[in-house]
């Protein structure tokens, strides 16, 4: 780390050289245009090179290495998730076919479709805005897991086997809504790359696991639908306790999670260890019925892990408000 003088011109002004080496690797020259990000205590210097770099939200691809679906899917994919919004493939290989099986594709991205296709070309924008909450995507995703854990309970009540069907859709919608988390969450880091803003990047990248953990919870609640339509109406019935208390812990992690609450977090883990000792001790039956047991106990342990995300954040917010006193006391007995 280098320590530069700050010196007083003009009477009015002040300023910091900058280190040589620094503006030849940045090529820079007299007049050229430097970004100051003020944030708090922490100013961030960029040459504008940076930023402009920073804001490439296009991309032009002159050939792609494949037309192989499977390669095509994860292609979009990652340039989805890298935060591009638009993406203009030029390419002779491209045909009316290749163009069906990519609007087939963009179909699972939220916001992003086809706006132009002809015979070697195509271009796929994201049609969505780029300033929502992905906080809020988060809590869509948990309510999304209310609804299904909801749907099942109705469905074994009524022995509505077409309702455990219904679950695959609410599942599909999960999966959209982590693409869009982790799509945001990379654009944000890029903006979140200054010392000042590290707490709200390490929240940032905390989100993106609950996000990954939310998923997977729908995965293995979707898995048990489709075991739950070859049990038996006992053994459904029977199952059906399991799921009335994976219902309030999730219920009370969410509430824990999103409020910080620390005391809530801890009775939520207690009450998924709880019932994870209880699926384990209960794992006989059919075959069906002990791998429904199986994607519950999934579900448990994954909820478990949020748990924990949610306890670590809950103590880290709580000594946040802790320093605030201490830092007006030290200023107070300076005076």
């Amino acid at each position: 780390m280098e320590v530069r003088k700050l010196q007083l011109i003009g009477g009015s002004s002040y300023m910091v050289s900058l280190p040589k080496n620094w503006v030849k690797l940045n090529e820079l020259k007299q007049g050229d245009d430097i970004y100051l990000q003020v944030e708090d205590s922490v100013i961030t210097l960029y040459p504008k090179s940076f930023r402009e770099f920073a804001r490439i939200t296009s991309v032009q691809i002159d050939k792609l290495p494949s037309l192989d679906e499977k390669f095509v899917r994860r292609f979009i994919y990652a340039l989805y998730l890298q935060g591009i919004d638009e993406i203009v493939i030029t390419d002779r290989k491209i045909n009316a076919r290749a163009v069906s099986r990519m609007g087939e594709i963009v179909k699972d991205l939220i916001g992003m479709e086809i706006i132009d296709a002809s015979e070697g070309r195509i271009v796929l924008k994201c049609l969505t805005s780029t300033d929502f909450d992905v906080y809020g995507v988060v809590r869509r995703m948990t309510q999304i897991i209310q609804s299904m854990i909801a749907t099942i309970l109705d469905g074994i009540d009524r022995r509505d086997r077409e309702a455990l069907r219904d679950i695959e859709n609410l599942e599909k919608d999960s999966d959209r809504l982590y693409l869009l988390a982790v799509r945001q969450e990379h654009r944000l880091v890029r903006e979140f790359s200054s010392p000042s803003k590290w707490n709200e990047l390490r929240l940032i990248l905390g989100i993106r696991t609950v996000a990954k953990l939310i998923e997977e919870i729908s995965d293995a609640l979707y898995n048990f639908s489709t075991y739950a339509v070859e049990m038996k109406s006992d053994e459904l019935k029977e199952v059906k306790k399991y799921f009335e208390k994976l219902k309030m812990a999730f219920e009370k992690l969410s509430n824990a999670y999103f409020n910080s609450d620390v005391s809530l977090s801890e009775e939520s883990i207690e009450d998924l260890e709880e019932l994870e000792e209880t699926l384990l001790s209960n794992m006989k039956g059919s075959v069906y019925y002990r791998l429904a047991l199986e994607t519950i106990l999934s579900a448990c342990r994954h909820m478990k892990s949020i748990g924990e995300i949610a306890f670590n954040k809950s103590v880290r917010e709580s000594l946040k408000e802790l320093r605030k006193p201490e830092r007006t006391q030290s200023v107070t007995g300076s005076q």
